[in-house]
């Protein structure tokens, strides 16, 4: 039985997991890398340049998925019947196992990821300004831009790491469905919400008064449900993660 809380154990467990999945994520990561420059300076050839907000755009594209196909590898061997006991017989607490699993899929990943990012498309503005003329611009991880999509990945990876922990089979499709259901049913749930707090003052009516009223009520509260979602979708999936993990090692 593991008492306390060692982080010593936790960077002993991420360097296995890293050790023991250096084949898939050096596959990953090489797959962006090849795929990263041809789409920079394809985006180049129109308009001669590659700025911050197109970069990212680009960048988006690639990291978000790369580290969703990171986390269910880091839960494979939890779901694999034939050797999760051993796996469980690791002498880790269930707290440090989640945040070990959590601390290389979102802070490791994203730091690895981004330097090579910048590095891939620093070197295709250079290639595009030899090759046809771009202009120059230099990229930075200090932008809006970066940190936005960060944040769009911190917020859904503990949805992915809940479908990799609870699904043994088909654990992807089955997770992007349960999370498209969970979207439609909130995005019902706001509109219910918004009807019946607004019907009674002719919101609905036809002299535009419910457009104004929504763009109103949007930009009153469009910070309150950020947070509001950020939570939900955020730290309350992590701490589902938990309990998942440890309905699966009791």
């Amino acid at each position: 039985m593991v008492e306390g809380f060692s982080f010593n154990r936790v960077l002993q467990f991420i360097k296995r997991d890293l050790v023991m999945l250096r084949g898939t994520f050096t596959t990953g990561l090489s797959l962006a890398i090849v795929l990263l420059f041809p789409f920079c300076l394809l985006n180049m050839v129109w308009d001669k340049q590659l700025d911050l907000g197109e970069f990212f755009g680009i960048f988006g594209l690639f990291y978000i998925p790369l580290g969703i196909i990171f986390t269910f590898a880091l839960f494979r061997e939890f779901n694999n019947n034939k050797t999760n006991h051993l796996y469980l017989a690791i002498p880790i607490s269930i707290p440090e196992r989640l945040v070990a699993k959590w601390l290389t899929v979102t802070f490791i990943y994203t730091v690895v990821f981004s330097v090579i990012a910048v590095l891939v498309g620093t070197l295709a503005i250079v290639f595009g300004i030899i090759a046809f003329g771009a202009d120059f611009n230099l990229l930075s991880l200090f932008s809006e831009h970066y940190w936005k999509v960060v944040k769009i990945y911190f917020v859904l990876q503990p949805i992915f790491m809940v479908g990799a922990i609870s699904f043994t089979k088909n654990r992807i499709g089955k997770t992007i469905l349960a999370l498209g259901i969970l979207f439609l049913g909130f995005m019902l749930f706001n509109f219910l919400l918004y009807a019946m707090l607004n019907y009674g003052a002719g919101v609905f009516s036809e002299n535009g008064l419910g457009s104004q009223a929504f763009d109103k009520a949007g930009a009153d509260f469009s910070t309150f449900g950020r947070w509001f979602y950020g939570l939900i979708f955020g730290p309350l999936m992590l701490v589902v993660a938990y309990f998942k993990m440890t309905e699966k090692e009791v």
